[in-house]
């Protein structure tokens, strides 16, 4: 529910299949996004790098936080986006 309406609201394609047989989670014109909710920040980083190969356009990842306690593995993504250089976008979708 999340993954497609923010999607539809970035106006992207919502899981696309690629050559490989595998499924990004949104397609925009310059994103492909991995959505994930908070425990599982650390994975959605290498999802988000993998699509970004696949497709050519930019890593992104929107981190779904269900409770205010979740606000740490927004933390804990950016931390790492941010000390790595790694080029990847992320979102927050706050629902609490």
């Amino acid at each position: 529910e999340y993954q497609r309406d923010w999607c539809e609201a970035a106006n992207g394609k919502a899981e696309v299949r690629l050559e490989d047989g595998t499924r990004a989670d949104c397609l925009t014109k310059t994103h492909a996004i991995e959505f994930d909710f908070g425990p599982k920040w650390a994975e959605s980083i290498g999802q988000a790098l993998y699509y970004s190969m696949q497709t050519g356009k930019k890593a992104g990842i929107a981190l779904i936080l269900e409770r205010a306690e979740d606000r740490k593995y927004w933390i804990r993504l950016n931390s790492i986006i941010q000390h790595q250089h790694l080029p990847i976008d992320a979102w927050k979708i706050e629902n609490f």
